[in-house]
């Protein structure tokens, strides 16, 4: 009778070492898939950081445009007031050929000003376009950390 039980317990032994070598098996394949799905996610997130930089480069390019652009706003304005006020007092200009070159030369700054202002307007938007693309991808940057965080659980656990 002794020797059944050698020969039971056996068995019981190979079924459980098979088992244990079954899981084994399972845990370094999530471990290998985790793994891989980690190291695709932390490309996403060196790629997303790369944009993110590129976009923050053009937000500061579109903010030094809209300084720019503001100044020269501000110089025009200031030019053609002084035109037109000098303009007010044309009585002081003998030449009518003055007086027509000062006028075009307010046309030329009114001109310029409404360029400087459309230029001014495409530099918002592409300013608030940037902003918005800096957020998506912040929004999506957070939401890869998170998934790592949570494969660094499973791993763990």
């Amino acid at each position: 009778m002794h020797l059944d039980e050698e020969v039971y317990e056996a068995g019981a032994w190979k079924k459980e070492k098979d088992r244990l070598e079954t899981k084994i098996a399972d845990v370094n394949t999530a471990y290998k898939s985790a793994t891989a799905v980690q190291s695709e996610q932390q490309s996403q997130i060196v790629n997303l950081l790369g944009q993110v930089r590129e976009l923050r480069g053009v937000l500061d390019e579109a903010e030094a445009d809209r300084t720019a652009l503001q100044q020269a706003r501000r110089n025009l304005e200031h030019r053609l007031n002084d035109i037109a006020h000098g303009h007010a007092n044309s009585d002081k200009y003998s030449s009518d050929r003055v007086v027509q070159a000062l006028h075009l030369e307010k046309q030329d700054l009114r001109s310029s000003l409404d360029e400087q202002r459309d230029r001014m307007a495409l530099a918002a938007d592409r300013l608030r376009k940037a902003e918005g693309h800096a957020l998506e991808f912040q929004t999506e940057l957070q939401k890869v950390r998170q998934e790592n965080s949570q494969l660094d659980r499973r791993n763990v656990g």
